[in-house]
Parts: structure tokens; sequence; C-alpha cells
């Protein structure tokens, strides 16, 4: 199994803002942390901040920031916004053609193995993810752990 991308990334910029929760950050800044596309980063956020994971603030100093809940929110529950775990057709019965549905065995085993999948993700919280503040800012060179983001670059947050 492989997560997307976009998974990835929205798991990403929840770890780089928990390694300094109280710091607004740009999408641009997270993306050159990663090392990753300005484009995709961009989408990652605006989902997150729709779902209200995230705070977005426009303007100059703007950015995003984590939303109060988020700290106790889910691995799981990220996991489950970002991905489709119809992992085969007869998983939606309402569009399942599969001619073996009803006497398939794979569909039982399936359901199994995604429960347990989620059974790990939904034990740890995004900051239980992140216990390791100080090393993520390290690694990512974090601009400002502790301070407003005012030298970060504005940007248009939806």
């Amino acid at each position: 199994m492989q997560l997307t991308s976009y998974t990835d990334y929205s798991l990403r910029a929840l770890l780089y803002l928990m390694s300094c929760p109280d710091h607004k950050a740009t999408t641009r800044e997270m993306a050159q942390a990663f090392g990753v596309s300005l484009n995709h980063f961009s989408k990652v956020t605006k989902d997150l901040t729709k779902a209200g994971w995230l705070v977005g603030m426009r303007g100059a100093g703007g950015g995003v920031r984590l939303a109060e809940h988020t700290r106790d929110a889910r691995v799981g529950e990220i996991v489950r916004h970002t991905e489709n775990f119809q992992l085969v057709e007869c998983f939606d019965m309402k569009t399942n053609t599969c001619r073996i549905a009803r006497c398939c065995r794979l569909k039982g085993l399936l359901f199994k193995a995604r429960k347990a999948f989620f059974e790990v993700l939904d034990s740890v919280t995004i900051q239980e993810m992140a216990d390791n503040p100080e090393e993520l800012r390290r690694v990512l060179s974090v601009v400002s752990p502790h301070g407003s983001g005012e030298n970060a670059e504005s940007e248009k947050v939806d």
C-alpha cells in the first residue's frame, strides 16, 4: 500500500507546524523545507484550512498555523480525509459490478486489513506524532520556532 503524495504532504505540513506550534508559516516556507512543489503544498494547506485543521491568515505576516484542536486529532482522521479507502470495487455497493462479490472472501479480508490499519493510525494524535519538535526544527531549518512569522513571505490563503 502506498499513500498518495497529497496525504504525505498533509501530514508533513502538520509535522512542520507541530514543531513550532506558535509559528505562522507560509506554504512557500514549508514547501522549501521539504523540497517539494509549492503548487501541491498550497493545495494541501488550503484543504487543511478548509477542513479546520489549520487557520489561515491573509496579508502581510500571513500564513497558516495549527487550529487548537488539531493537536488532539488522530492521524487516522487526517488520512481518512485525504485518501480514498475503497480498496476494491466491491467496497462501494453503489458502483460495484464485480460478478463474484456475493461469494468472494477477499472483501472481508480487506475490510479487516483496513480496520487494523486505521486502529494503528487512530492510536496516535498529531501531537504524539511530532513529539520530537527540536529535532524536526533542526532538520527542517524552521525559520522562527517561537516567532510569529513576520519575516515569512505573505501568501494568500483561502
